[in-house]
């Protein structure tokens, strides 16, 4: 929404008529659509991994199994079970699991350092663990923990009947407002801090993903983000929400040639990735397959869209995890402009003032979410919840906002059609020497020029320990880092060009597919010789002038400004 949708009659200053009472709408939850797939055509495959297949039968009957040694354990709904298991056919079945139980499913990396983890665990109050023997000895001990490939712990699942679970197995009455999963995001504090998310937006998020990105059940799907990412409940739905197939990468593939392979010896349909993952790939190579490439998670270059929009449909996916992944999404051309696109259903987009007033097409402001998909909020965190998700002003139902802290505008796209522009983080500009700069500015500029593939410009400490931009640039063989300063100098302000360019071979990355910032390797600062702006000649100082003159104070300025070079 922007201030061109308002009438008087939508302003804050508005008075409500009294909301009416309407019957509760019945969501398809998680297990529900789990099942669903599973009726498609039992016989199906619906995992790949490592050569390795599992049909959608042999799926459900382990996690039926599974299902029915947490209930028995009184897992329910409102419960949290955590699953730390590297991507593998193990943390699928787990999830799947968890899912029929009820209760909501909390993915711990288990690479995570163990102070971090064990805070994940106190503070979610989970209550069983699933894992596998190659990473149970590095868990906190604190929790009990279920290796899942254990012979001992597979005899005893084997007892139990394999066919789906009953909703009346459950502890308790599953509703679209029970948390579905937890996903831990940074926290100010220093400690993550954990986004409940409930059932309510998730068949939303499916059936979009059906209709914008043409699934069927023939579909090759990739499962390439870590569990601990919310992409992977994305990559979940790609598959399972019509029936297909899902390929899952080995935890050990984090881009580069590896992930290239698998992509084409899977014959990938539909892979979701970050620009990142995206941009450790040579779009040179043999993905015939590839119909539909979305990315998200980190902003888009169009450098990215113009190497891998031709021959394939190309969407950019734009959510914060508090809004059940996707809030929005745009379908990029090369001669479109990179946006984010409109809502997804069940979801609507504001951008706004500080004061919480719709701006104008055109205007940056910031946006907010409202809708179905909104989590619960922070898990043991009132005060934070409160700041984030606000009361809508514009809505009679009493209804919430998520304030996601990116700076956007709506642009026109066709029309009568409008789309969300990216334009940052609010708090992503620095200040350099008194400078306030916004990096995506700089990478933008950097992108522009043909050959880069991928750029990412940082504040580092400089020589003197003050702060000094930094580009990391990944480009081809053509291009080199002089090339890209001359560029820069001739686009941007002198306080934005980056004081040094670092050109990388490959693109390092997190766990879960973003740019890993602490592996960049660290600039070289060249020194630069300085000259000294020229100084007003002696036989051209002016006498002296009465300060109360108006033409002599414009006549000294005109003298000056001769003189005086530009920054």
């Amino acid at each position: 929404m922007s201030a061109d949708d308002l009438t008087p009659a939508k302003t804050r200053g508005s008075r409500k008529p009294r909301p009416t009472r309407t019957r509760r709408v019945r969501v398809p939850l998680l297990p529900q659509l789990l099942a669903a797939a599973v009726d498609i055509d039992p016989g199906a495959v619906a995992i790949r991994f490592d050569g390795r297949s599992v049909t959608y039968a042999e799926l459900d009957a382990a996690s039926s199994q599974l299902a029915r040694l947490l209930i028995a354990h009184g897992v329910g709904p409102e419960d949290r079970v955590a699953i730390s298991i590297p991507r593998s056919v193990e943390s699928v079945c787990a999830l799947w699991a968890v899912a029929k139980t009820g209760a909501a499913f909390v993915p711990v990396d288990p690479n995570y350092p163990a102070d971090r983890a064990l805070h994940m665990l106190v503070d979610s109050g989970v209550s069983i663990g699933l894992t596998v023997g190659a990473v149970a000895d590095g868990l906190p001990a604190s929790l009990q923990w279920w290796e899942l490939d254990n012979a001992e712990f597979l005899a005893k699942a084997a007892e139990l009947p394999a066919e789906p679970v009953s909703y009346t197995e459950r502890v308790g009455t599953l509703r679209a407002e029970h948390p579905a999963y937890v996903i831990y995001t940074s926290g100010s504090t220093g400690r993550p801090k954990g986004v409940v998310v409930t059932h309510g937006g998730i068949a939303n998020l499916c059936a979009e993903q059906i209709e914008r990105y043409g699934l069927t059940s023939a579909s090759r799907t990739l499962h390439f983000a870590s569990p601990s990412f919310d992409a992977s409940v994305l990559e979940l739905l790609l598959a399972f929400g019509t029936g297909s197939t899902m390929v899952i990468a080995r935890p050990d593939v984090y881009g580069g040639d590896e992930f290239a392979e698998l992509l084409t010896e899977e014959k990938i349909t539909h892979a979701f990735m970050t620009p990142a993952a995206l941009g450790s790939l040579s779009a040179e190579g043999d993905f015939d397959t590839l119909d539909v490439v979305v990315v998200g998670g980190e902003a888009c270059s169009p450098a990215l869209v113009t190497q891998w929009a031709p021959g394939r449909k190309f969407f950019n996916a734009y959510g914060p995890t508090e809004t059940t992944v996707v809030a929005s999404i745009a379908e990029l051309t090369v001669d479109s402009p990179v946006t984010i696109g409109g809502p997804v259903r069940g979801v609507g987009l504001y951008v706004l003032d500080s004061r919480l007033q719709p701006v104008a097409t055109g205007t940056a402001g910031e946006l907010y979410v409202s809708g179905t998909h909104l989590a619960r909020g922070y898990n043991q965190l009132p005060a934070t919840t409160a700041a984030s998700f606000v009361a809508n002003p514009f809505a009679d139902t009493g209804e919430r906002l998520y304030r996601t802290g990116d700076t956007v505008r709506w642009i026109k796209a066709g029309d009568d059609q409008r789309s969300l522009e990216y334009l940052g983080r609010g708090d992503s500009q620095v200040k350099i020497r008194g400078f306030r700069i916004e990096l995506g500015e700089i990478d933008a500029v950097l992108a522009s020029v043909p050959g880069v593939e991928f750029v990412a410009t940082l504040p580092r400490s400089g020589p003197t320990g003050e702060p000094a931009l930094v580009s990391y640039v990944k480009a081809g063989n053509t291009l080199d880092a002089e090339a890209l300063t001359v560029h820069a100098r001739g686009a941007l302000p002198r306080h934005m060009v980056p004081a040094a360019m670092v050109m990388l071979e490959d693109i390092p990355l997190t766990p879960v597919g973003k740019l890993d910032v602490d592996a960049l390797p660290a600039p070289t600062f060249e020194s630069r010789s300085y000259q000294r702006r020229p100084r007003l000649p002696r036989s051209l100082w002016p006498t002296r002038l009465p300060i109360s003159s108006a033409s002599n104070r414009s006549a000294l300025r005109m003298i000056s400004s001769n003189w005086v070079g530009t920054p």
